[in-house]
């Protein structure tokens, strides 16, 4: 059966950002900007849980299902830089990544330089649970949003941080416009467009 995919809620919070922590566990990016194995998942956690309650939910465009087992975060046009309260509400986020904060702060600067200027939905994160990957839920959660777009005529964007995801965000239109490279050895990400699909 196909997944269920509904707006997130507030209760979904805390589950969310666990499917999302062992989602992105074995990430690149955070493997590198996270190397201690047996304290990554609790860090990674800990900061989904955070960055989902501060900026995702309140932006009212990230969806989930009923399992809670894959999550799209999304910010909607002009609204994918925190305001200056949620960064304020963001600040203990470096009590959480400790001594890896500047390698955290290496990554988001990157990508602050490559994000485009004009208007558009960007997709901050899209992880299911390991053991429901491959049955649809990435898709499905994608789907009300990119929809959206196709019927409002808005461009969305993303950061790919696995080259093997790149195939299957192609195959939702779209398309590689550059790499970023964290500086200091960093990974790559691939930067990623998608102009309105019309039918």
């Amino acid at each position: 059966m196909a997944p269920v995919i509904r707006a997130l809620r507030a209760d979904d919070v805390a589950p969310v950002a666990a499917a999302e922590a062992r989602a992105f566990f074995d990430d690149p990016l955070q493997m590198w900007a996270l190397p201690d194995a047996s304290t990554r998942l609790a860090v990674l956690e800990r900061l989904f849980e955070m960055t989902i309650r501060v900026v995702s939910l309140p932006l009212g465009e990230s969806y989930t299902d009923d399992s809670r087992s894959v999550a799209a975060l999304w910010a909607p046009p002009g609204r994918w830089l925190v305001t200056p309260d949620e960064a304020s509400e963001l600040e203990a986020m470096a009590v959480i990544v400790g001594d890896r904060l500047p390698w955290m702060r290496r990554c988001w600067e990157a990508m602050f330089r490559a994000h485009p200027e004009e208007p558009h939905f960007y997709l901050s994160g899209l992880g299911t649970d390991p053991p429901r990957q491959g049955q649809g839920y990435g898709s499905a959660a994608l789907a009300p949003v990119l929809a959206r777009c196709d019927a409002e005529g808005i461009p969305a964007y993303l950061e790919s941080t696995k080259e093997r995801n790149v195939g299957f965000y192609e195959h939702h239109g779209f398309a590689v416009t550059r790499m970023i490279e964290i500086p200091l050895d960093g990974p790559t990400m691939w930067a990623m467009w998608r102009d309105p699909q019309t039918s």
